[in-house]
């Protein structure tokens, strides 16, 4: 064969090796196999439980009733569950023992609904095991009744502070807060502790501080008439001041009173009184009888006040007024109120 016959046959095999190449691409994929259906058997329903009588599989808070009559299971729910959580509860207050009776608080369970829910199991409701829970509560009004009243007897009552003045002194009675139950955190415990029928050991309640109303000093004015003082009275301490007070004739009265007006630079008016007739208002300034601060009691007429006549203090020397040194009464204006107690012996 010639060089020239060669290259006809070769150029043929290419050829006819290009027009294959489309025949083997176009060739469809192979059919993945199915896989045939398995056959199922069909669940065999539970029977229906005995006539009378709770099925199988049946618990209530996890005691076992299933088997047994609604009669029968409401006794074994009342020994295994009601009875031991019907025992007394120990608790202590600030050391005491109390014990508290769940059925005082008001304890209940309904058996009777947890065993129809029971009963119930596998005729209007569902088989199968099943587990239901047993409604149980404590009456929370009773609950605080009773530790109100069990814990009443050994609270401690808070002490306001109390001020009282005799022999020229001042006595001062501290105030003390008092000790009560922590009301809303022992409720919580001894209902746990009732509703769980735990009684291993006695269950602490706690104790909460009590204010006193009055825990501190209220600022007020005790005035001595014998010794010739005034005595301010205020938390951060006792400010002592020499006083002159009403003449025999026209005496300060004694009593409890209160400030019920102040003022500055006063004006004096005198008083419709047989010493004061003919007499006419003196304004503020030097030698005013009232000073520079009028301090008005709930006494009529009566009242605490600087006067022209320093040599007066010590003495009885007014005409019922409480008089104080200028410098003396202007500190006390200062350091006052409407509405103090004034107390006069």
């Amino acid at each position: 064969m010639t060089a020239r016959e060669l290259r006809r046959v070769g150029l043929g095999v290419v050829m006819a090796g290009l027009m294959a190449a489309p025949a083997v691409a176009q060739q469809p994929p192979e059919p993945t196999p199915v896989t045939p259906p398995t056959e199922t058997t069909p669940e065999t329903p539970s029977e229906p439980p005995a006539k009378g009588f709770i099925a199988s599989g049946v618990t209530v808070d996890g005691v076992d009733i299933s088997g047994l009559t609604r009669e029968q299971a409401r006794v074994k729910l009342i020994t295994e569950i009601v009875q031991p959580k019907s025992h007394s509860l120990l608790v202590t207050f600030r050391g005491r023992r109390i014990p508290i009776s769940p059925r005082s608080v008001g304890y209940t369970a309904a058996v009777s609904r947890a065993i129809t829910g029971a009963y119930n199991v596998g005729r209007s409701q569902p088989a199968g095991p099943k587990d239901i829970a047993l409604t149980e509560r404590v009456d929370r009004r009773r609950l605080m009744r009773v530790l109100q009243a069990k814990t009443g007897r050994y609270r401690v009552a808070p002490r306001d502070v109390r001020v009282a003045y005799g022999g020229g002194k001042v006595r001062i009675i501290r105030s003390r807060p008092g000790i009560d139950v922590k009301l809303a955190v022992a409720m919580k415990r001894v209902e746990g502790a009732v509703l769980s029928g735990r009684r291993d050991g006695a269950l602490n309640l706690p104790q909460r501080r009590v204010r006193a109303d009055v825990p501190t000093v209220p600022t007020q004015i005790f005035i001595d008439r014998g010794r010739f003082k005034l005595l301010l009275v205020r938390s951060r301490g006792i400010v002592t001041f020499p006083i002159a007070v009403g003449q025999t004739a026209y005496p300060t009265p004694s009593g409890r009173f209160s400030v019920v007006n102040m003022q500055r630079n006063p004006t004096w008016t005198p008083p419709d009184s047989r010493w004061a007739a003919g007499l006419g208002p003196v304004p503020p300034g030097v030698g005013n009888p009232l000073g520079t601060r009028w301090m008005g009691l709930s006494s009529p007429g009566i009242g605490i006040h600087g006067t022209p006549s320093p040599w007066s203090i010590g003495s009885r020397a007014s005409h019922g007024c409480i008089r104080m040194y200028i410098r003396d009464a202007e500190r006390l204006y200062s350091m006052i109120s409407v509405g103090i107690p004034v107390t006069i012996v």
